[in-house]
């Protein structure tokens, strides 16, 4: 099927946002809700009032990531075949069984499937096996992106897709959970924190060193797909893919010295706090001192109790993530760098995220 060069709309990439923005945070909350609010923990009732905000939150997702999943078919079916969108219908079928996209496509309304049972099951909030298959399936279509994404273009089943799939999961960990925390969690799972100090200390614990394995993933992988995608490193500053890559790469630079912060400084306070030996209310060192400089924390350590500060912290990160996710989901709709420098210039607004 013959599919002619062509931009992408600003509804097509609205459409990329919303899958993007909703499937990252459907992986992080599910993520959150195993590795840190943890089914064997004996957690008080406030923390049980997160949990279900949370999962309504997934819910939401899920509506999303349904509509964009139609959004993105009717929108591939459009660009490959050429035909308007009141004829997609004719060739759809073709599309689903005939295209690499359309056979990718098929895993989502599967994932799907299962994650809306899951959801819906009454013994959500206390089956760690319920959430795992979720968690499975949102990452099956996390797998479809980068299946039919640029990745894509080396072939099926390749290194490039298994690194691009990796970053597109490490990302929605760690970032997912931010996202998700920022809209609807951080202030009933710290309500009442004052009468169980031990518990919030361990969970910013755990949640930390998620983020922490989830960044040092993004990293290596980022690096791999950048070289990828790039080839020269002119072309970060030469081609508009190179800039869009940028902004996101500041906006995860301030994402990770706030997230060191809370890591150093947050983590250390929070245990002392909670009255455990480990913890020291005045971390200190060369790391410790430059962090609390590039997060203005003398101004606020008188202000703000440490719980506060870490909340406060983790909430302009979250932010941050939601900026640095839209930049994901405009470099979907950009033609990679490696491309652009053996085109004419007259070929360069063209995205090339079109199934083969």
């Amino acid at each position: 099927m013959a599919h002619a060069m062509m931009a992408v709309s600003p509804g097509s990439m609205l459409v990329t946002a919303a899958d993007l923005l909703a499937l990252a945070t459907c992986i992080g909350v599910l993520g959150f809700r195993i590795w840190v609010v943890r089914f064997k923990d004996e957690w008080p009732q406030p923390s049980t009032a997160a949990v279900v905000s949370l999962w309504w939150l997934v819910g939401i997702c899920l509506a999303v990531l349904t509509l964009s999943s139609v959004g993105e078919l009717i929108r591939r079916t459009t660009e490959m075949s050429g035909r308007p969108l009141a004829e997609v219908h004719v060739v759809l079928p073709q599309v689903l069984s005939q295209t690499h996209f359309g056979r990718v496509w098929l895993l989502r309304p599967v994932a799907l499937l299962v994650l809306w049972s899951g959801w819906s099951t009454r013994a959500r909030l206390g089956s760690p096996m319920i959430t795992a298959a979720m968690l499975a399936a949102a990452c099956m279509i996390a797998a479809s992106r980068s299946l039919s994404g640029h990745a894509a273009d080396w072939g099926d089943i390749t290194l490039p897709e298994l690194m691009d799939w990796s970053h597109l999961l490490a990302a929605s960990l760690w970032g997912g959970s931010l996202i998700g925390l920022t809209l609807t969690g951080f202030h009933s799972l710290t309500v009442a924190a004052d009468e169980r100090r031990q518990f919030v200390a361990a969970m910013a614990r755990r949640w930390s060193a998620l983020a922490g394995v989830a960044l040092a993933v993004v990293a290596l992988t980022g690096i791999y797909n950048a070289w990828l995608e790039l080839q020269h490193f002119e072309a970060l500053w030469q081609t508009a893919y190179g800039r869009i890559l940028l902004l996101k790469l500041s906006l995860v630079l301030i994402i990770v010295v706030l997230g060191a912060s809370n890591r150093y400084l947050g983590i250390p306070s929070l245990q002392a706090w909670a009255g455990e030996s480990a913890g020291s209310a005045e971390p200190s060192g060369l790391l410790a001192t430059t962090l609390s400089l590039l997060t203005l924390e003398p101004r606020r350590a008188g202000k703000h109790g440490p719980l506060e500060r870490f909340v406060r912290r983790a909430e302009v990160e979250g932010v941050l993530m939601i900026g640095a996710l839209l930049c994901v989901a405009i470099l979907l709709g950009q033609m990679p760098a490696r491309h652009q420098s053996h085109m004419p210039p007259s070929h360069h607004t063209h995205a090339n995220n079109l199934a083969r």
